[in-house]
C-alpha cells in the first residue's frame, strides 16, 4: 500500500497506526517508525494523526464502521473550520466518540483534542534531519530548532497581542520579557505580555526565561533553565496545572499522561544548541538519566557504583556514534548499544 497518499483521516482511520500510537515499540509502531524515517515530508501529517489517534487516551480502541469514523472526522473538520475567529492561531478541543459492534456506546476519548486551527496567515520554521537553525521572532525572542523540528507562529506579531507558537520537536527558547517590571505573576500578567509554547497537549507559558521542549509522538518533556514557566495539560474536564522553578523537569507521555515532575541539571538538556556536553562533577547517574531522557534508550549499568563516579570535561552532545565511543573511553568501561538498549559494563579482564 503508497501510505505516501494518506490523509491525515486515513492515518487517523488505520488500525495499524492506532496500534503505533498505543505501542511505538510493537511490530506496528517499529513499521511506522521506520516508515516516516524513510518519508520525513510526511511528518506533519503523521504528528497530526497521531496526536489526534492520542486524544483517545489509554483506553481501548474499538472497531469503528468505517461510515461512522468519516461522519466523526467530518464533524470534527467541519467545527474546526467553523470555530469562532481568533487574531492568529486557535487550539481548538473536542471530544470523540467511539462506538463499539456491540450496541452499548463507548465514550473512549478522555482527553481534549488540540489543534491549531489558522484563521490568518502563518509562518513555519522547519529544521532538515541533523539540522540545527536559529531564529529570531519579531519579539526578539530566539529559538534555536533541533533537527526535524517545526515551529508555527502567526505572520503578524504587534505589542498588545499574545505571543503564541506552536512547536513539533526540540527547541530551545531564550524569551524576551516584556512585562512590566513589577509583574511577576504569570497567571495574573496580560495576555500580551505571556509567550505560549503549545507543544504536546501541553501549554507553557512565560514572561521571559530560558527552557527547552522536546515534543515527540511518545511524549513531551519541558526542562527550565531559569526564571519561571507555568504547564497547562488539559484533560477530560479538569486541568493539571505546574508552576516549574529552575533546574525543573516536567513531562507528560501516552503512558503516564499526569505532569510528572522531576530534579535535573538543566545544562545538560539545553547542551544540544553548543554541540557538546560541558560536565563539571557531574555524576554518570545524570548522564544516564541525559541519555534516557534526550535519545528514548534504556541504559543499563552492569555495576551500580559506576553511576556514583563523576566526570569533568567536554563531550559530544549530538553524535551518538562519537557520545558513546567517548564515554566508555572517559570511565574505563565497555559501553555498547543494541537497538534502543545501551549498556555499560566493566572492561573483561
Amino acid at each position: 500500500m503508497d501510505f505516501t497518499t494518506y490523509s491525515i483521516n486515513d492515518f487517523v482511520a488505520d488500525e495499524s497506526f492506532q496500534a503505533y500510537v498505543a505501542d511505538a515499540d510493537s511490530e506496528a509502531g517499529r513499521f511506522w517508525q521506520a516508515w516516516l524515517a524513510e518519508h520525513p515530508g510526511q511528518k506533519i501529517d503523521v504528528d497530526q494523526a497521531y496526536a489526534l489517534v492520542q486524544g483517545l487516551g489509554p483506553a481501548q480502541l474499538y472497531p469503528v464502521p468505517a461510515g461512522l469514523k468519516e461522519q466523526e472526522l467530518l464533524r470534527l473538520r467541519q467545527a474546526l473550520k467553523t470555530a469562532s475567529p481568533q487574531p492568529w492561531l486557535r487550539w481548538q478541543r473536542r471530544t470523540r466518540l467511539l462506538v463499539g459492534t456491540s450496541v452499548v456506546a463507548v465514550l473512549a476519548a478522555v482527553g481534549w483534542w488540540q489543534w491549531p486551527g489558522i484563521t490568518g496567515p502563518t509562518t513555519q520554521y522547519l529544521a532538515g534531519p541533523n539540522q540545527q537553525r536559529t531564529l529570531t521572532l519579531p519579539d526578539g525572542s530566539v529559538v534555536v530548532l533541533n533537527g526535524n523540528a517545526t515551529l508555527t507562529t502567526a505572520a503578524r506579531w504587534t505589542a498588545t497581542t499574545p505571543r503564541e507558537v506552536w512547536l513539533t520537536g526540540e527547541a530551545y527558547f531564550r524569551v524576551t520579557h516584556r512585562a512590566a517590571p513589577a509583574v511577576r505573576d504569570i497567571a495574573a500578567a496580560p495576555a500580551s505580555a505571556k509567550f505560549v509554547v503549545h507543544a504536546g497537549g501541553l501549554d507553557i507559558a512565560v514572561l521571559g526565561t530560558q527552557f527547552n521542549v522536546n515534543s515527540q509522538p511518545t511524549g513531551t518533556k519541558v526542562v527550565l533553565n531559569s526564571g519561571k514557566v507555568a504547564v497547562d495539560r488539559h484533560a477530560w474536564l479538569t486541568t493539571e496545572n505546574l508552576l516549574m522553578q529552575p533546574g525543573d523537569l516536567v513531562e507528560t507521555s501516552a503512558a503516564a499522561p499526569h505532569l510528572a515532575r522531576r530534579h535535573v541539571q538543566p545544562a545538560l538538556y539545553s547542551a544540544w544548541t553548543q554541540g557538546e556536553l560541558r560536565l563539571q562533577q557531574t555524576s554518570v547517574r545524570a548522564i544516564v538519566q541525559l541519555l534516557r531522557d534526550a535519545y528514548g534508550w534504556e541504559v543499563v549499568a552492569t555495576d551500580s557504583t559506576l553511576l556514583n563516579q563523576t566526570l569533568t570535561g567536554i563531550l559530544p552532545a549530538n553524535t551518538p556514534d562519537l557520545l558513546l565511543p567517548a564515554l566508555a573511553k572517559t570511565l574505563g568501561v565497555q559501553v555498547s548499544r543494541t537497538g534502543n538498549v545501551v549498556r555499560f559494563q566493566p572492561l573483561a579482564r
